[in-house]
């Protein structure tokens, strides 16, 4: 098969139809990303095959079979050498072989389609044929031979030459023009004409000037071989000249490169005589995530080494390297660093300058982003050099530390404090962490990139093909032992520790008094609900304010508006007690072994407006006018302590005085605005994971809520009907005050297909909640029993601990796609969550859809030595764009695991299959994904054989 492109007539419309030769081709190279082919165009007068007969002779040009509107065929002899030679061919007139490469004997659904709309009314056949091949073939040709052999030949080539073609781009730098035209002249009743006067004509309407005329007439009499000899010296002399002119400019593309750039061009092909540009740069970094903080994080590096007393020359490095850092990882094409610093950097420079000179701290900066450039190589990455730098840096001026920069690559927050204090963000985890053996897309980081101190910090991250897992915890005072109570039975259910569950999880109030435990001091729910009575009697102890005796019943009142009815100084020391006071809410991830982001709710004291202090900071931009403000610490010194953010979302109007943290204004308790921070919550998982649209699950527990409802109807008093009375209940009622009506509140923003995802979980209470302070009833609450239901335990097990990936690329076929893939588990400890999975759901299965089975649940499927999960397993789907799921099921229910539905393409992009331009993290794409237990496996002993001396044989008697 050697048609590439056709153009189909169906239903009174043209269809584009890219048959895929050009990625056959690549992929049976020996090494499409060290070989680097040039292209070579024949078009016209049949002697055309001819001379590929002779240039090629062990290729099959003339070989019979489909052959649509252009053939591309892969020269033989090169295509194993560092230059490898493609060939594309076609006739000037209209092929009469159009619409034949439904005839190929390979499955049509390699093809891809595109429908050219209203091309009958605007373009005849053979002019709408002549435009595909000036917009498609030609920018990407090196060499053009045209081969005119008649007046109408001679017609054909002026037209095609002088069609404006689709201009290639580098950052928006038109790619030099590198084609070289060769008008081959070989019959001699051809057009009689001289070659001088030819070129003079073709030069006037050609928008190249590298055009030769050959004249092969003369020759015409001797054998084909000697007949074009001359065209093959011609040729290979234009391609070493053109080879050097790449070099020279960073244009010598790899055969992955092209065939990956020639899947978006032609996917973006646009029939129109002014055709925009292609930008090669914008193509190859179309699957980097956008850095809409890099202002922001230069701005403040440019503080802080201008604080730091750093040299102007040692400033413009640091700042150099994280640019070569961001701009080309492994993978990457070597695009020229002038034209990248212009398009991705330049812009960004005026917020470091210095001294005001942004011109020339501009320029200083692009030359040395050049010199860095001309250091890589595939030893010295630009991640080594980045780590060169960083580590001279700290050597000179010491290590630069912050709460709002990743001082190491300089363009995105941080989200992980290590024990150093140096913080990376969630991408710098992974270009200088490794892979760890404990979990899956855990990473353990051994040293710091920045100052080389040595410690083992593990953090997980998001498996990229699976949605978050989302924890909301109300407020309610003592009512906080109904949430822990819930949260025991939960986790008695699952067989995993809460830690272990959500990838985010925000708290007001009392629920950000569990959610610190939890997840900062690292206590068990069972050892949070134990202390928690003891905790909520010293911290409701009556404030010892001295009021003469004749006014005790006063004391109230005045307790109340002096400090509040409670001591805030004894709750503060509780607190401490409680956390330790040296521990920051942005704080050194061991703090936090199970890498769930953590978020505290307080409210402003000045209007109440919702405020969220967090252990992570976020990819995405935030609303200045959103419904809450997070809050960052500029400084270490801002940065607060656990014990006082605590105090913060616990300090109630009329309980306890409000507080105030360094760099902050006044705070008190997140529930006079956000007592059930769902609504927050689902907002920052947004930002954290821009990529994810949606959540796994989404659990909001709440701290009790009443069975009795109000009588609506009922007659009352005068008094009840009041003005403030009224005003009271409605607030008290109220989704901010209310958690249950947040929790209803927050559903109005969810799109209904997410909404069989969120579950509230609440105890019922016969008769009024307690209020807040009511500490005469933890000793009954303690003995309740808490209920959860089943459908949520069953949901947990399967949408929160596994998830899947691709393991190959899905095969088509007659019937669809087939399918190869592995589920698995997102938690440590899957054999204990196989064998709650098999108690909570008996005879489960794995299947996809609604009736395909994929094998059952199976502890057998983990190794016995390391504990690893994996479920091979195998489906077919009509389409790559259809969705689907992937269910833990039985007779009786069904529960689909975590990241679906999703089609099959999207696995393929979140994967990052082809991510033939590298990776933002570093990370070399390797398709298919090579899997394997955790188990440390022994390596084969090299034993040296001694060949035996030679020596005559004896012959046996």
């Amino acid at each position: 098969m050697a048609a590439w492109l056709d153009l189909v007539n169906e239903d009174e419309s043209w269809t584009l139809v890219d048959t895929g030769r050009l990625e056959e081709l690549v992929q049976g190279m020996p090494y499409p990303k060290r070989q680097y082919p040039c292209l070579v165009y024949f078009a016209g007068s049949s002697n055309r095959l001819k001379a590929l007969r002779v240039l090629y002779p062990h290729n099959n040009v003339t070989r019979k079979g489909p052959a649509g509107l252009v053939r591309l065929h892969l020269s033989v002899k090169t295509g194993h050498g560092e230059n490898p030679i493609l060939f594309a061919e076609s006739s000037f007139c209209l092929e009469k072989s159009l619409g034949d490469s439904k005839w190929l004997r390979h499955s049509t659904k390699r093809h891809r389609k595109f429908t050219i709309p209203d091309a009958d009314r605007l373009y005849p056949p053979g002019k709408l044929h002549q435009e595909v091949k000036t917009q498609l073939i030609v920018p990407w040709t090196q060499v053009l031979c045209l081969f005119v052999d008649s007046e109408s030949d001679m017609q054909s080539a002026q037209n095609l030459l002088q069609q404006p073609l689709r201009q290639l781009a580098i950052g928006g730098n038109p790619v030099p023009a590198s084609m070289q035209v060769v008008i081959v002249l070989t019959r001699q009743e051809g057009p009689d004409v001289s070659a001088a006067s030819m070129l003079a004509n073709f030069h006037e309407v050609a928008e190249t000037g590298g055009i030769t005329v050959l004249d092969l007439r003369q020759r015409c009499g001797l054998s084909d071989t000697v007949t074009f000899e001359p065209l093959r010296n011609l040729i290979h002399e234009h391609l070493s000249t053109i080879r050097t002119q790449q070099d020279s400019t960073y244009c010598r593309l790899s055969a992955s490169h092209i065939g990956a750039f020639w899947n978006s061009y032609v996917q973006g092909y646009r029939r129109s005589l002014n055709a925009p540009q292609f930008d090669l740069l914008a193509q190859a970094r179309r699957g980097y995530p956008r850095n809409e903080s890099m202002n922001d994080c230069l701005r403040e590096s440019a503080r802080a080494l201008t604080s730091s007393g750093c040299s102007e020359e040692d400033m413009q490095e640091f700042v150099v390297s994280a640019f070569l850092l961001d701009a080309y990882p492994p993978g990457m094409h070597g695009f020229s660093p002038t034209l990248v610093f212009a398009a991705l950097y330049e812009k960004h420079c005026v917020e470091i300058s210095k001294d005001g000179s942004s011109n020339h701290h501009c320029e200083s900066i692009s030359t040395g982003f050049k010199q860095q450039f001309l250091q890589l190589n595939s030893q010295n990455t630009s991640a080594t050099v980045r780590k060169d730098v960083l580590r001279r840096f700290f050597r000179q001026w010491g290590g630069l530390r912050s709460t709002t920069t990743c001082f190491v690559c300089l363009t995105r927050p941080p989200e992980h404090m290590m024990p150093c204090k140096h913080a990376l963000c969630d991408t710098c985890v992974v270009i200088f962490g490794k892979s760890s053996s404990l979990g899956e897309y855990l990473w353990d980081v051994a040293e710091c990139p920045v100052c080389d101190e040595k410690f083992v910090v593990s953090i997980r991250q998001l498996p990229p093909t699976k949605h978050p897992v989302i924890l909301s915890l109300d407020g309610g005072g003592v009512r906080g032992l109904y949430q822990l109570g819930l949260l025991q039975a939960l986790e008695k259910r699952i067989g995993v520790p809460i830690a272990f569950l959500p990838d985010l999880c925000l708290g007001t109030s009392v629920g950000a008094l569990t959610a610190i435990d939890i997840f900062f001091n690292n206590s068990s729910v069972e050892d949070c609900l134990r202390a928690f009575p003891d905790l909520a009697r010293r911290i409701f102890r009556r404030s010892r304010i001295q009021v003469p005796r004749f006014i005790q019943w006063f004391a109230s009142a005045f307790n109340l508006m002096l400090t509040g009815l409670y001591d805030s100084a004894s709750l503060s020391q509780t607190l401490k007690e409680a956390v330790t006071p040296e521990r920051r809410i942005f704080d050194v991830a061991t703090a936090s072994p199970a890498g769930c982001r953590v978020a505290v709710v307080a409210s402003r004291t000045s209007d109440g407006k919702a405020c969220v202090l967090a252990n992570y900071r976020g990819t995405g931009q935030r609303n200045a006018k959103a419904a809450y403000q997070f809050l960052v610490p500029n400084s270490s010194q801002e940065n607060p302590s656990l014990s006082d953010v605590a105090m913060c979302s616990v300090a109630a109007p009329f309980y306890f005085q409000t507080r105030r943290l360094p760099g902050f204004v006044p705070l008190q308790d997140g529930g006079v605005r956000a007592n059930n921070p769902l609504a927050i919550a689902l907002r920052e998982s947004g930002i954290i994971w821009p990529s994810s649209k949606r959540h796994d699950l989404l659990l909001s527990v709440g701290t009790g809520v009443s069975t009795t409802s109000p009588d609506h109807n009922s007659r009352h008093s005068n008094a009840w009907e009041g003005a403030l009375p009224r005003l009271f209940r409605a607030m008290m009622s109220s989704p901010s005050m209310d958690g249950q009506q947040g929790f209803f509140e927050a559903l109005n923003y969810l799109p209904h297909h997410s909404k069989p995802d969120v579950f509230r979980l609440d105890q019922a209470i016969r008769g009024p909640l307690p209020e807040l302070d009511d500490i005469s009833v933890l000793e009954e609450f303690s003995k309740m029993n808490f209920v959860v239901p089943d459908e949520l335990v069953r949901t947990i097990l399967a949408s929160a601990m596994f998830f899947f990936e691709l393991d190959a690329t899905p095969v088509p076929s007659h019937v669809g796609y087939y399918c190869e893939g592995s589920i698995l588990c997102s938690r440590p400890g899957a054999g204990k969550i196989l064998a709650r999975v098999l108690i909570e759901t008996p005879g489960a299965k794995f299947q996809a859809g609604q009736d395909h089975p994929l094998g059952v649940v199976d502890p057998a499927d983990c190794c016995q030595l390391c504990g690893y999960f994996r479920k091979r397993v195998a489906f077919r789907v009509a389409s790559l764009e259809e969705r689907f799921s992937i269910n833990i099921a039985n007779s009786t229910c069904c529960e689909k695991i975590g990241g679906f539905p999703k089609s099959t393409q999207e696995f393929l992009d979140e994967q990052q299959a082809f991510a033939h331009f590298g990776r933002a993290d570093h990370q070399t794409p390797q398709w298919p994904p090579a899997r394997h237990c955790w188990c440390i496996r022994d390596t084969k002993r090299k034993i040296r054989f001694i060949e035996p001396a030679s020596g005559q044989k004896r012959m046996r008697l």
